[in-house]
């Protein structure tokens, strides 16, 4: 599974995720086959782009739990829409609440890890989507955190919140994406993001929303999103905001950028473990005991230049699974020290094509040692000799 841009799209391309429209209807099944009128339909969606099959790959396996966890996410983005807009007018959102005790039903009690889905997004649908795509894993480490009720509820929503400034920042600016932005750029964006926690009223608290999401949003908003600037000393943060920091950078590392391709989970993880100190190893495991990092089926690159499939995912340690290898069918575990010190999971496979691409690059490298281009020529000098003299081969 690969994902391509809308510009790359071309007809007989088989989609490997479902298309929903904002009321949860399917629009495009799995292994749906694009034709140029299905290409132009999608493009008319507004997303950057889709994940297709590769030719020879099968249609992957999709739960009930995956498709009704894309459903769900779907409309519930139009639902936080709506209100986000509320928001930009001054008015009081209306679903805020309710979307975050949904959440916390159908995520914030669930005693076993899910395959979290990767959004695909538009530049009008990336503040709703991430926002929702942070509520959601929140809801599920805040459960494994074991808070209150409370502290929960108030968690999810801000969570929902929490970027809403970003609807302010100019497209032009958004676009450039984070490694292009110039310094100035990137304090203009945080005022806004402060500008988007004072339209919350923090100071009179007039939409009635709880005193820790208004809280949360307030220290998201100040937090510098870099790694290279180390977190400010004399501020508490909540336990809500490390939640949240983690649960924001691994959705923006996993899903689909203007800047740079999607990273994998234990990428994304890995990136989070680096840096204790900005994203606490607490927070980071609760993320890691919520969702498949590694799952069954998943095809991974080794350290040591070897490919190989889990057959047998280890839900204690998602780095240390049971693996077939490729090259001679061998079975590793993980869990035992000899592989460990030999060889480790260096990456998720990006694609199951290992042909070589012919084309005269390749071919230069490939080229023929002497002797064999004389006995080559040889073979085609006396060839033609044949043909010349009107002989059949």
């Amino acid at each position: 599974m690969q994902y391509v841009k809308i510009s790359q799209l071309k007809p007989g391309m088989r989609l490997a995720r479902p298309v929903y429209n904002k009321m949860g209807v399917m629009l495009f099944e799995r292994d749906t086959r694009l034709t140029r009128q299905g290409i132009a339909s999608i493009k008319n969606f507004g997303l950057w782009g889709v994940y297709i099959l590769e030719p020879a790959e099968p249609v992957p396996p999709l739960s009930e739990e995956d498709i009704e966890l894309e459903r769900f996410l779907t409309v519930s983005t139009f639902r936080l829409k709506d209100d986000l807009v509320l928001l930009m007018n001054d008015m009081p959102p209306q679903n805020i609440t309710p979307l975050a005790q949904t959440i916390l039903r159908s995520f914030g009690s669930s005693d076993h890890k899910i395959n979290f889905a990767r959004n695909l997004r538009s530049n009008g649908d990336y503040v709703y989507k991430h926002c929702l795509n942070t509520a959601v894993l929140a809801a599920m480490m805040v459960n494994r955190l074991h808070y209150s009720y409370a502290e929960q509820l108030a968690i999810v929503c801000a969570a929902l919140l929490h970027d809403v400034g970003l609807l302010m920042v100019p497209d032009e600016i958004l676009e450039k994406g984070d490694r292009l932005l110039s310094p100035d750029e990137r304090r203009l964006i945080q005022g806004y993001l402060e500008k988007g926690y004072q339209m919350l009223h923090p100071d009179y608290n007039e939409y009635k929303l709880p005193e820790l999401t208004l809280q949360i949003v307030g220290q998201m908003a100040r937090l510098e999103h870099n790694v290279k600037v180390p977190l400010q000393k004399n501020i508490r943060w909540k336990n809500g905001t490390h939640v949240l920091h983690v649960a924001s950078m691994f959705d923006e590392m996993t899903s689909m950028n203007l800047d740079r391709e999607p990273v994998s989970e234990i990428r994304a993880v890995r990136f989070l473990r680096e840096y204790p100190d900005y994203y606490p190893a607490a927070f980071v495991t609760a993320l890691t005991q919520c969702i498949h990092i590694l799952p069954k089926g998943c095809c991974v690159d080794f350290s040591n230049g070897q490919k190989g499939i889990i057959v047998e995912e280890n839900q204690k340690n998602y780095a240390q699974p049971v693996v077939i290898l490729f090259s001679d069918n061998q079975m590793v575990d993980f869990t035992d020290s000899r592989f460990q010190k030999t060889m480790h999971i260096s990456d998720v496979m990006k694609t199951m094509d290992l042909r070589l691409k012919v084309d005269h690059e390749t071919l230069k490298k490939y080229a023929s040692d002497p002797h064999t281009q004389e006995t080559a020529k040889r073979y085609s000098d006396k060839r033609n000799q044949i043909l010349a003299a009107g002989r059949s081969l």
